[in-house]
């Protein structure tokens, strides 16, 4: 655990250089009601959410990477808003498909108008990015390759691992074998 610890506060601290020095911004919007984005800070957070409209939060992060300046579940649920956890190793892991289809429906469930959901996880390139892909897939019925087209347009630096598409791929064709939509049997099982 100490080796995970040094990684994470080693490429934390890259990511903050690679937005000083590149330009690359914390957080992107991909859609009219959905974002990608690095770290929830709390030193900014209160700046994002009320710009950003944000009332839900995705976190791809795993349970030691939620430190003192992260803003976390605790903090969300104290201001009202709506938090999912869906724990995913960094740089390795891919969500599961019971993590991806819960995702799918949390995002779902933000239906004020004018309110978004902010994706993340530690960077906002990998996990967030593939969770999206997969809610771009299963709502606007599209391609791997058109979600991921459509994400780096709006989040250039995102980064899709050889398994990540494997993934993306498995899923398009479990979206295409189902006849009915993917989420329809877990809405009428709740």
């Amino acid at each position: 655990m100490l080796f995970r610890e040094i990684v994470f506060y080693t490429s934390t601290a890259c990511i903050y250089l690679r937005k000083y020095l590149t330009g690359h911004a914390w957080y992107s919007r991909i859609t009219p009601r959905l974002l990608i984005g690095a770290l929830p800070l709390r030193s900014t957070w209160a700046a994002v959410e009320f710009t950003e409209c944000i009332t839900h939060i995705v976190s791809l992060l795993e349970p030691f990477e939620v430190k003192r300046f992260v803003f976390g579940p605790n903090e969300a649920a104290a201001r009202g808003l709506q938090h999912l956890s869906l724990p995913v190793r960094d740089f390795t892991g891919i969500p599961t498909l019971e993590q991806i289809e819960t995702g799918i429906r949390f995002i779902n469930s933000c239906t004020k108008p004018e309110a978004s959901v902010y994706v993340h996880c530690k960077a906002g390139r990998t996990r967030s990015a593939f969770l999206v892909a997969c809610y771009l897939m299963y709502q606007e019925r599209i391609s791997a390759s058109t979600a991921i087209k459509r994400i780096r347009a709006k989040r250039p630096h995102v980064r899709f691992s050889k398994s990540q598409l494997v993934a993306l791929n498995q899923f398009a064709q479990i979206l295409s074998s189902r006849p009915e939509p993917l989420l329809e049997s877990s809405h009428s099982a709740a």
